[in-house]
Order: structure tokens, then sequence, then C-alpha cells
């Protein structure tokens, strides 16, 4: 694992993003608040530590990402259905931008490290971003299909979150092909 020195995220100011996200999650949840990674820690955030909204920037990352939380659990992906797909837009300010060259190799990093299986060195990579007041951080997807956001709903500032129900997914039918 490469050594990761938190203080080098002080020298980076962050980039503005534009951001168009999808999120699928269980029905009967509020999709702006990031409390189920609050709890159960996600790859930027460990366990019982602070909120973080995972978001993906196209829809084939939503089916990628669903699928490879099934695969894990070794489960079939029905198996997690029914989900909500929400589109959630927002302008953010200060993002960490880990799908950046220059960003990733002035924090000595290169992007397989961010998609390994252990997410220690991620995660110690997210608390040293939610320290330095970013807003999220993105990042590849560890599927392979397009990028994700981690945003820090606590970090966000007055900065909205659009949030538009897109549908459901009820059955393997529902689900796009990738």
């Amino acid at each position: 694992m490469p050594s990761f020195d938190p203080r080098a995220l002080g020298s980076l100011t962050g980039t503005a993003l534009s951001a168009v996200a999808y999120r699928n999650q269980a029905r009967g949840f509020d999709p702006r608040s990031g409390d189920g990674a609050r709890r159960l820690g996600g790859r930027f955030n460990p366990p019982h530590s602070f909120p973080a909204l995972y978001l993906c920037q196209t829809r084939p990352c939503v089916v990628a990402e669903l699928s490879r939380q099934a695969e894990r659990q070794g489960i079939a992906v029905v198996a997690l259905l029914p989900r909500e797909l929400f589109e959630i837009r927002a302008n953010l300010v200060k993002v960490l931008d880990l799908t950046d060259a220059e960003t990733l190799g002035t924090l000595g990093l290169a992007s397989p490290d961010l998609v390994r299986e252990d997410h220690r060195l991620t995660q110690e990579i997210g608390e040293a971003a939610h320290e330095h007041a970013f807003q999220a951080i993105r990042s590849p997807s560890a599927t392979g299909v397009g990028n994700v956001l981690a945003i820090f709903p606590e970090k966000l500032a007055g900065t909205v979150l659009h949030v538009k129900l897109l549908g459901e997914w009820s059955t393997g039918a529902d689900l796009p092909s990738r």
C-alpha cells in the first residue's frame, strides 16, 4: 500500500464541478443524508465517522456498482431489489478530483490505489479530504465503469442538492444493461 501524507491535501484547492449524478438505494431512505455510509462506512469514510453520499456520474456506473455490491455480498443482484433510482444535481466548489493525473501525482497515488478491495487507504484519503473541507471526492469506480462521487453533506455549506426520483427497479427486467 502506498504511503499517503494527509498534509498533502493542504496544498490542493480543489476543483469546481457542476455535477449530474445518480444514486440507487433501498426504498424509504433520504437520498441526501449519507447516514447509511456514516454508520457502515464506505470507500471514502470509515464506519461510525461522517456521512458520505455515494453517487455515480453515469447510469451504467450505477448498475455496475449495484452488481458489484451483490457480488461482494455473495448474492444475486435481484436479492437487492427493489431499489429507487435518483438523479442528483449540485454545483460543487471544492472537489478532490482523483481522476486528475496531476492531483494523483501531488498525493503520490496512482489510479489502481483507489480501487483496491481494502479500503484503508481510501478511507484515510476521505478522512483527510473531510478534514480539509472538501465537499466531495471524484474517483474512478472500482467497477471500471465511469466515475463515482463521494459527497460529504456536512461540507456543502449552502450548496443545494437537487434530487429527482427517476424510477424504481423492482425486478431483474427493470435493470438496464451496462
